[in-house]
C-alpha cells in the first residue's frame, strides 16, 4: 500500500471522518482498493464503502464485513440482491436498516421488515415511505412517523381504504397527499369537493 493510504489507515482509527469518499479514496484503482477492502481498520473499509463505482467483488467483500459501518456504507449500493441484503439485516440489525431500506434493489418483502421493527428506525421508515418497492405492508407502519407519513400516503401501493382513511389525519400535509392520491375512490374524491 502506498504512504498516503498508509497514513489514513493509521488516523482512521483515532479521528472521526464524515462519511463521505475522500479524494484519495475515490481516486485508488481497484487494486489499491482490494487492499484496503483486505487489510485497513473498518473506518477505512467503510470509507471504501460509501463508493458508488466499487467493483462487484470489493461491493460483495464489504457486504459481507462483520463490521456494522462497513456493511452500512455499502447497504445501499445496486446490484446487492435480496440474500445479500437479508445477510446483512440479519448480522448488524438496527445498524443497517436505513441504509438497506435506501437501496434500489431492495425488494418490497424485505423492506417490510424493518417497517414492523420496534421500536421503529425513523430513517429507515422515511427510506421505506419513498421506496419504489414498498408494499402496503411495509408503508403502514411509516404513517406513524411524523416524517415518513407524508410520503408513505403519496405512494402507489397504499391501499385506497388507507388513503380514505388518512383524509382525516391530523397532519395537513398527509391529508393532502390522500386526497391527490390517483388511487383515492371515486366517492371520497366527491365528498372532498361537495359543498
Amino acid at each position: 500500500m502506498n504512504h498516503v493510504l498508509d497514513v489514513l489507515a493509521e488516523l482512521a482509527g483515532g479521528t472521526r471522518i464524515a462519511a463521505v469518499p475522500l479524494p484519495r479514496i475515490a481516486a485508488a484503482p481497484p487494486g489499491e482498493l482490494a487492499e484496503l477492502v483486505a487489510s485497513a481498520p473498518a473506518t477505512v473499509r467503510a470509507l471504501v464503502g460509501e463508493r458508488h463505482d466499487l467493483p462487484p467483488a470489493i461491493r460483495d467483500a464489504l457486504a459481507a464485513d462483520p463490521d456494522a459501518k462497513v456493511a452500512k456504507a455499502v447497504a445501499p449500493h445496486p446490484g446487492l440482491g435480496e440474500a445479500r441484503l437479508r445477510a446483512m439485516v440479519a448480522r448488524h440489525g438496527v445498524a443497517v436498516h436505513a441504509r438497506v431500506a435506501a437501496n434500489p434493489d431492495a425488494p418490497g418483502a424485505l423492506l417490510a421488515e424493518p417497517a414492523r421493527h420496534e421500536p421503529p428506525v425513523r430513517r429507515a421508515l422515511g427510506a421505506i415511505a419513498e421506496h419504489p418497492h414498498a408494499t402496503a405492508e411495509a408503508l403502514l407502519p411509516c404513517l406513524d412517523d411524523t416524517r415518513a407519513a407524508r410520503h408513505a400516503a403519496a405512494h402507489p401501493a397504499l391501499p385506497p381504504q388507507t388513503l380514505v382513511a388518512l383524509l382525516a389525519h391530523p397532519d395537513p400535509r398527509v391529508a393532502e397527499a390522500a386526497a391527490a392520491h390517483p388511487a383515492l375512490p371515486p366517492e371520497a374524491m366527491e365528498a372532498l369537493i361537495a359543498p
